[in-house]
């Protein structure tokens, strides 16, 4: 089959030159230049090049000083804020609610791209005093441009120009204007018109009059210019503007423009981004007509792509998924500096002494963490107020919806994060880029070590991309360069393969457990895994914090979840190599595979707890460690647990047990059962976390629809786990108007950090899967032949016996269908 869709696409690669494909590998590039790619602002556009521009939106009553002024998202300031609508390449809206300064905001952004070019943006910032404000509540709102590195940049430019208006002793603004010049950026302007030009045709009766609008240039530190409230608040401390009244006017050449308004009552005004090269300005006019096109598209993409199925095929779900999805995209970002490193390759950080971790903490003393870099990263964020940077584990999570709604977007930071892989295959966990980035994280997390791994969910992507490449997944999303064009495709894999396979060999080489030491009959001595890193009570390199392990750490631990890690790296480089038709590596990584499979079981499953354990030699022989929970059901989760599995039915009973982790509100991490359900930190002792519930539901799915001793089973549990979850996560964003990073096992609430629309946002695909309810089965496996024509809408298996199944139908009463069609023939 491989070798006839390979001739196939050889012949159709003939006729398409390769000069379309980089032409429109090259505008794809230019949708995505420009974005509010600083995700820890409330509002802050910048482009995707190093060392270039940065913008940002402040607002508030200045008069009670820098607490005041909105900027950076806060977790506790009383602001709720999200993005409605959002797509990267278009633009989208944001609503923003601060009971605080007694506003109520409205940010619309949209980009214009023509072919190649990077084009134009525009935004629109809109506001109105809450019911609660005074009458003559009046509001400061500053927009403000800095350029990173202009005084050692002989191409660059940044100078702002004011149109002043004039009226005997009276002068004003009525326009400001920002030009720019870089050599990755262009020519260009941004231009602020006042809210009451003629040109904002239709929209003036929008705003009040502001009672001052100034610009002032300044040049600052550069370490100033990312703390944009910071520099304007020194601004007004050293000059002789006050909160009440900004500074004088002084446009001119300066690394830094603040544009600021004052408002009372009702406001808005926009910010238009002209490409000298693009063929035309961009108008208020055509950014309110952008803008409508904008959120049009993504309402009718999300019916297409991840249109809720019952029971939540409502609009009141519709709505909130499309929220989810948003602030998930809305959670791009682009990071750009040094990162700190330690480098030193100690001897203890090996781990192969008892008490290892004493040696590592006093290794790590004597060690100097040098800056590494600068590198780049475009990136999804978990929380924009908490976490607003890359974290490697989650953005597998977060891309698998971005894959569907576009995979070119998702294969782009696919690329992005395999980039930053050193010539040993490391990533670092977290990206923790540039000094902005580094502002928002504690000091004891900030520096990562090289032999430091984390769960490799980035492969999952580039699995379910070849599944497309193949048919075996519809996809509907938004039209793909790297699934139509076949020599981009075939490009993108050969690129990705020797990342993706080097990074494979350094985790097998760095997390390699001593299998050996557990004298086991009939395993494989080569897949046995332990995260290092370990620490008594922590274990923060499997992602799963503080979920409990052997205790006290030992270099004799077996981790099973670093084992089920490894195997689906395995099966990902299986699938890759027998795209490519590279049948001796095919055969090593099923060999690998095949191996992993069997160790799992052999190394792993204890047949008297009836799950899956971690394992350590203790008193001389092999000793499972098997506290119930989400490390117990790692090998279900990751598809290692199929239809026929011996140990399916006592991992369903696992799962299913309210005396240990099944709760009207999902499954929870741990079971009350273990002496270290609820202590401590409690992240991973209790609570509910929604990606993990994410694997369980679909593979409850897949095993729903696959024909099996269980098969039924596996539908209930997934049609009851998938209500509770979606009611969970929709309850919680009613209440609160947020999704929260983890939810209370006992009554369901969110908790810890709000508007955690990182993998939380896998609700919108939970939702989009089929209902498996009762009357959809009532024939029998009918039913999953009918699931599967419907969602996959491809002639797999079932399909083609549900074709055979209606034409024996047919065939058996074909006398009686052609009687009625006789009779609507005689009616006629």
């Amino acid at each position: 089959m491989h070798l006839a869709v390979s001739v196939v696409w050889a012949f159709v690669s003939l006729l398409v030159p390769a000069l379309t494909v980089a032409q429109t590998l090259v505008k794809n590039n230019a949708s995505l230049q420009w974005g509010p790619y600083r995700p820890n602002l409330y509002l802050g556009i910048r482009p995707r090049a190093p060392k270039s521009l940065l913008t940002g939106l402040m607002w508030g009553q200045l008069e009670a000083g820098p607490r005041g002024l909105r900027h950076t998202c806060e977790q506790n300031d009383g602001t709720t804020y999200g993005w409605t609508a959002y797509d990267a390449r278009h633009g989208g809206t944001q609503t923003i609610n601060d009971t605080t300064s007694m506003l109520d905001l409205t940010t619309e952004f949209v980009k214009l791209y023509e072919g190649q070019s990077a084009g134009n943006f525009g935004l629109r910032v809109r506001g109105i005093p809450r019911p609660d404000a005074p009458a003559d509540l009046r509001t400061s709102i500053i927009f403000y441009v800095g350029m990173e590195a202009l005084a050692s940049c002989e191409e660059c430019r940044l100078e702002a120009t004011a149109d002043q208006r004039e009226h005997g002793d009276d002068k004003w603004i009525d326009s400001a204007s920002i030009h720019v010049k870089h050599p990755e950026l262009g020519v260009g302007t941004v231009h602020i018109p006042n809210p009451m030009d003629p040109q904002r045709n239709g929209r003036t009766e929008m705003s009040s009059t502001p009672t001052s609008f100034a610009i002032k240039s300044v040049n600052v530190t550069e370490d100033k210019i990312w703390q944009g409230k910071e520099a304007y608040m020194d601004m007004l401390l050293e000059g002789p503007g006050t909160p009440e009244m900004p500074p004088p006017n002084e446009s001119g050449p300066a690394n830094m423009h603040f544009v600021q308004f004052v408002f009372q009552g009702n406001f808005e005004f926009d910010v238009l981004y002209s490409f000298q090269q693009a063929t035309r300005a961009i108008t208020p006019a055509e950014l309110t007509r952008e803008f409508e096109d904008a959120l049009s598209s993504i309402t009718t993409r999300f019916s297409t792509v991840f249109a809720p199925k019952a029971p939540f095929d409502d609009d009141l779900y519709s709505t909130f998924g499309q929220s989810l999805l948003s602030n998930l995209l809305g959670g791009l970002g682009y990071f750009d500096g040094e990162s700190l490193v330690d480098d030193s390759n100690a001897p203890e950080y090996e781990e192969t002494s008892p008490q290892f971790w004493d040696k590592v903490s006093a290794a790590q003393q004597r060690t100097k963490p040098q800056l590494k870099g600068p590198s780049q990263l475009l990136s999804h964020v978990p929380s924009r107020s908490v976490f607003p940077r890359g974290f490697l584990w989650d953005e597998g999570f977060h891309l698998l919806p971005v894959l569907d709604w576009d995979a070119d977007l998702a294969l782009e930071v696919l690329h992005s994060w395999l980039s930053l892989m050193d010539e040993d295959g490391w990533i670092a966990r977290e990206q923790i880029l540039g000094a902005e980035a580094r502002s928002r994280v504690p000091e004891d997390f900030q520096v990562q070590l090289p032999h430091i791994a984390n769960p490799p969910t980035l492969f999952w992507i580039v699995s379910r991309y070849v599944k497309m490449l193949e048919g075996d997944i519809m996809y509907t999303g938004r039209n793909s360069v790297y699934l139509t064009e076949p020599d981009a495709s075939k490009a993108l894999l050969a690129e990705l393969f020797p990342l993706l396979e080097r990074h494979y060999l350094w985790f097998r080489k760095t997390q390699s457990g001593d299998v050996e030491a557990h004298s086991q009959p009939h395993v494989s001595l080569d897949e046995g895994y332990r995260w290092r890193g370990r620490k008594p009570g922590f274990n923060f390199a499997s992602g799963l914090d503080d979920y409990p392990r052997p205790e006290p750490p030992d270099v004799s631990e077996l981790h099973v979840d670093a084992l089920a890690w490894v195997g689906l790296m395995a099966k990902t480089l299986s699938q890759v190599t027998n795209y490519l038709l590279s049948a001796q590596d095919y055969i090593a990584y099923e060999t690998h595979y095949k191996n992993i499979c069997h160790n799992i079981d052999a190394l792993h499953w204890s047949a008297k707890e009836g799950r899956y354990c971690d394992t350590r030699i203790w008193e001389a022989v092999h000793d499972y460690s098997c506290t119930p929970g989400y490390i117990s059901l790692l090998p279900f989760m990751l598809g290692f647990t199929g239809p026929s599995h011996p140990s399916l039915n006592a991992t369903l009973n696992l799962i299913h047990d309210p005396a240990h982790l099944w709760t009207p509100y999902g499954v929870r991490s741990l079971s009350p059962t273990s002496s270290r359900y609820g202590t401590d930190d409690n992240y991973w002792r209790s609570p509910i976390w929604i990606n993990m519930n994410y694997l369980l539901i679909e593979q409850l799915l897949v095993l729903a629809t696959s024909p099996g001793p269980l098969q039924e089973r596996c539908r209930q549990i997934y049609n009851e786990l998938r209500k509770n979850v979606v009611d969970t996560v929709y309850t919680s964003w009613i209440d609160t108007g947020f999704a929260w990073e983890q939810y209370d096992d006992r009554s369901g609430k969110g908790k810890r950090t709000q508007g955690f629309t990182g993998w939380t946002a896998l609700v919108v695909k939970i939702m989009a899967w089929p209902n498996l309810e009762e009357e959809q089965w009532r024939y029998g496996n009918f039913g999953s032949l009918l699931t599967e024509a419907k969602e996959h809408k491809k002639w797999g298996a079932g399909s083609i016996i549900l074709v055979i199944l209606l034409t024996g139908v047919i065939w058996v009463y074909r006398r009686r269908f052609a009687r009625m069609f006789r009779n609507i023939g005689r009616h006629r």
